[in-house]
C-alpha cells in the first residue's frame, strides 16, 4: 500500500517578515523626507547616520536636529585653519576668512568679527576709515575695505543683503561741532559707495544706515568709551525678512 504523501507544513507567520521589511522601508522613506526638508551639510550627515545599523539612530537623529534648531553652529573649518579667497562659498567660510585676517594682521583691537546662523558681523573702529568729524575715507581705510570687498564679492551671490551701519559718540561737553546723525550716515554711505564701485555687483543688496550717537555700546563717560562708540559695522545676511515682507506688500498692491 502506497504511503500517503506527507503534507508540507506551511509557516503561517512568514508574512510578518514581509510586513517588517515594508515598515522598515517606510521608516527610511520618512527619514529621507525629513532630512531633505531643508537641505544642508549637517542634515545630510544625519541622513547617513540613519542608514546605519544603530538601533538608536532615529532618536539620535531627532536630538541632533533639535540641537541645530537651538542655534548650534557647526563649521567645516577649525581654529587657525587657513581659509583663502577661493574657499569662500558660504557665511561660515567668510567668517573664518575675516577672522583669520584680523588675527594675522594684529587688528584685534580695532576690528571685531562675529557670526550667527543668519549673519556675519564685522565692527570697525571709525578711526580706521575716517579722520575725526570727517566722512572722507582715508587711504588706509580703503586698503582694509579692499580686503573686505574681495571677500564680499565671493559670497555676494549667496547672500540677501550687505548693510553698512554708521555710529558716532556723544561728544564731551562743549565739543559737539557736528550733526551726529548726518556724520554717521555720510560715513556709512562712503563705505557703501566704495564697495559698490569696486566689489559688489548687485546694488540692490547694499544699503546704509546712520544711527548717530543713539546706539552706543559703551557709556559716553570717557574718551576710551567714546572711541568704542565711534564705529562702522558691516552686516552680511543670507535672509532678509523685512524685504520679504515688503515684497509681499508690493505684490499685493499691484
Amino acid at each position: 500500500m502506497e504511503r500517503r504523501a506527507e503534507r508540507k507544513k506551511v509557516n503561517i507567520e512568514n508574512w510578518l517578515n514581509t510586513y517588517a521589511d515594508m515598515i522598515t522601508l517606510i521608516l527610511v522613506f520618512f527619514i529621507l523626507l525629513f532630512s531633505i526638508s531643508s537641505v544642508d551639510k549637517e542634515k545630510y550627515k544625519l541622513l547617513v547616520k540613519a542608514f546605519t545599523a544603530d538601533p538608536n539612530t532615529l532618536e539620535q537623529l531627532m536630538q541632533d536636529e533639535a540641537m541645530m534648531s537651538d542655534g548650534d553652529l557647526s563649521s567645516d573649518f577649525n581654529e587657525g585653519e587657513d581659509v583663502g579667497l577661493d574657499d569662500i562659498d558660504d557665511l561660515d567660510a567668510l567668517y573664518w576668512y575675516l577672522r583669520n585676517y584680523v588675527k594675522e594682521n594684529n587688528l584685534g583691537a580695532s576690528v571685531q568679527v562675529e557670526r550667527s546662523e543668519n549673519i556675519v558681523f564685522v565692527k570697525f573702529m571709525s578711526t580706521l576709515f575716517f579722520e575725526p568729524n570727517k566722512s572722507v575715507l582715508k587711504p588706509g581705510g580703503k586698503s582694509i575695505l579692499d580686503w573686505v570687498g574681495e571677500a564680499l564679492a565671493r559670497v555676494e551671490p549667496m547672500v540677501k543683503f550687505i548693510r553698512i551701519d554708521g555710529h558716532t559718540a556723544e561728544a564731551s561737553p562743549g565739543n559737539d561741532t557736528v550733526n551726529n546723525r548726518d556724520l554717521s550716515t555720510e560715513r556709512a554711505n562712503e563705505v557703501l559707495k566704495y564697495l559698490e564701485s569696486n566689489y559688489v555687483k548687485d546694488p540692490y543688496k547694499l544699503y546704509a544706515a546712520g544711527f548717530g550717537l543713539h546706539r552706543p555700546v559703551a557709556p559716553n563717560d570717557s574718551e576710551e568709551n567714546r572711541a568704542k562708540n565711534r564705529r562702522v559695522e558691516i552686516l552680511v545676511g543670507k535672509n532678509d525678512p523685512l524685504q520679504e515682507e515688503l515684497d509681499k506688500i508690493y505684490k499685493e498692491s499691484d
